[in-house]
């Protein structure tokens, strides 16, 4: 993973024994849509949102070096843009790795071929500790370089923006369902982030 220059960080060790999280933002900035994640984690800091004892960073993709944050985390919560089919701007929250469900910035990249597929093989081979995997992913429905993110996205993000303390308290619940089977929720869908 190539982490933006604009790193940011608000962590602070965990309260009590309160699973250390790690929430990346991945995508591209500059792309309209692709940018949810990123935006997302800026909006968290910005936000203050460090107080929830966790990681906040943004990141362009999965490479190797999410090992190293893969040893500092029990739960690594990715936010990114996907492209499934589901209508634009609905919210996914899956458990990694998941058929058929991969985020822009985890996928492989043209140039590198490197997807999260691969770092988590190369952390089995190396015998390293995983954590336990979320994606926070929006259907999008415009990635078009320089365009702003369409209104059903923006709408989509401003509501995880908003929930962020209950993802942050389904993340840290191993017997949350969204640890069993994927979560979707239309634009409409009110139920978001819905419940253990």
């Amino acid at each position: 993973m190539v982490e933006t220059q604009r790193q940011t960080a608000t962590a602070t060790a965990c309260r009590g024994d309160a699973p250390r999280l790690v929430v990346i933002g991945c995508g591209n900035a500059l792309a309209g849509d692709d940018s949810f994640g990123v935006e997302f984690v800026r909006r968290l800091s910005a936000a203050a949102h460090g107080e929830s004892d966790c990681t906040l960073r943004e990141a362009s993709n999965a490479g190797p070096e999410l090992l190293e944050t893969f040893q500092q985390a029990d739960v690594v919560l990715f936010a990114d843009a996907v492209n499934t089919g589901w209508p634009a701007g609905t919210l996914h929250l899956v458990p990694l790795p998941w058929p058929g469900m991969e985020s822009r910035g985890l996928a492989a990249l043209s140039g590198h071929g490197w997807s999260l597929g691969e770092t988590l093989r190369l952390a089995e081979t190396l015998g390293r500790r995983l954590p336990r995997l979320l994606l926070l992913g929006v259907e999008l429905e415009d990635v078009a370089p320089g365009s702003p993110r369409s209104r059903v996205v923006e709408s989509a993000l401003e509501r995880a923006v908003r929930a962020f303390p209950l993802l942050v308290a389904l993340a840290r619940n191993p017997d949350a369902s969204v640890w069993r089977w994927p979560r979707h929720f239309l634009p409409e869908d009110d139920r978001f982030p819905g419940g253990p």
